[in-house]
């Protein structure tokens, strides 16, 4: 019977400490260590509350690609350009490169 009990406590703590490893990953060490050092009076539930509210109070993002999630025009370092490829030739914005196809296109 000891045996049993010493296998559920051990399942247990495996289980509490993948929780503070892989599911609060985003904490630091100082934040987890009061959590650690009692892991075992803790139960799962109360180690993810504790955990939960730290997140909370440290207002951590749980964005893994900050950049992904952004719409283009949220990038303040990169602005849309927009240029008009109809215009006369005093008032083309084209770029040079769009400019030097125009001209090939005339000579063909």
């Amino acid at each position: 019977m000891k045996g049993l009990r010493q296998f559920k406590l051990e399942s247990e703590r495996k289980e509490k400490e993948d929780m503070i490893n892989n599911t609060f990953y985003m904490l630091s060490a100082t934040d987890k260590a009061d959590v650690i050092a009692n892991i075992d009076s803790y139960s799962l539930d109360q180690i993810e509350a504790k955990l939960s509210i730290i997140c909370v109070r440290n207002k951590v993002n749980f964005n893994l690609d900050n950049d992904n999630n952004k719409n283009e025009g949220d990038k303040p370092n990169n602005p849309m350009i927009t240029y008009q490829l109809d215009g006369t030739e005093d008032g083309d914005t084209a770029p040079a490169w769009i400019k030097a196809v125009r001209e090939t296109a005339k000579n063909l």
